[in-house]
């Protein structure tokens, strides 16, 4: 009796244990969503005007501004959360977030992102449309009336992709707004620099 009761306590205690690992969570306390104002462009920045509204968080963000780009930008200096200038499969410049790094394990659970399973906590770590997340996209919409493919909304917020592992070489990118923009793994060859704000 005194050994099956050792070993229901010993199973609750693991049991806990490995619920704590797997509830840790990964935090982005550096980005924010605010995008800085650069006024003097030298010569290690170019402009780009961006005309895609795949970074849009309700202030059509990023979208039909000219972004200034740092060029000389050391790979082991892009971090997670970094917006990034790069070439896309179709040979167009193309801006995106920085969410997984080389060597890290990616994936998604309803609408949650994970990294080496640990649940990314920031402001671009689950779904968004247009800067809003699940409860408060459906709550807006349904509040003003407006006619929308909910099935595909709820899809969206609900999206799930199994886990992949980045090479040495390779980052996962998502754009803010989960409908218009792509998710993708890049390899850093394709990197051009890293947009660090708007030019006036």
């Amino acid at each position: 009796m005194k050994y099956s009761m050792l070993i229901i306590v010993l199973l609750l205690l693991m049991t806990g244990c490995s619920f704590n690992a797997s509830s840790e969570s990964l935090s982005d306390d550096k980005t924010t969503p605010d995008v800085a104002i650069i006024e003097n462009v030298g010569s290690e920045i170019i402009t780009h005007h961006h005309m895609y509204d795949n970074m849009d968080r309700g202030n059509h963000d990023y979208f039909d501004k000219t972004l200034a780009i740092e060029l000389k930008v050391n790979i082991s200096d892009i971090s997670r959360g970094d917006v990034i200038f790069f070439d896309n499969e179709d040979g167009e410049k193309d801006i995106s977030r920085v969410v997984g790094l080389p060597g890290e394990k990616i994936k998604i659970t309803k609408g949650q992102i994970y990294i080496n399973s640990k649940k990314l906590e920031a402001f671009y770590g689950n779904a968004h449309r247009v800067g809003l997340d699940k409860e408060s996209y459906f709550e807006k919409m349904d509040n003003e009336g407006n006619e929308y493919d909910k099935k595909g909304m709820i899809e969206l917020f609900e999206k799930s992709m199994k886990e992949i592992k980045l090479s040495d070489k390779e980052f996962y990118l998502i754009g803010d707004d989960w409908l218009r923009g792509k998710m993708m793994v890049l390899n850093e060859d394709n990197f051009v620099g890293k947009v660090i704000g708007y030019t006036e």
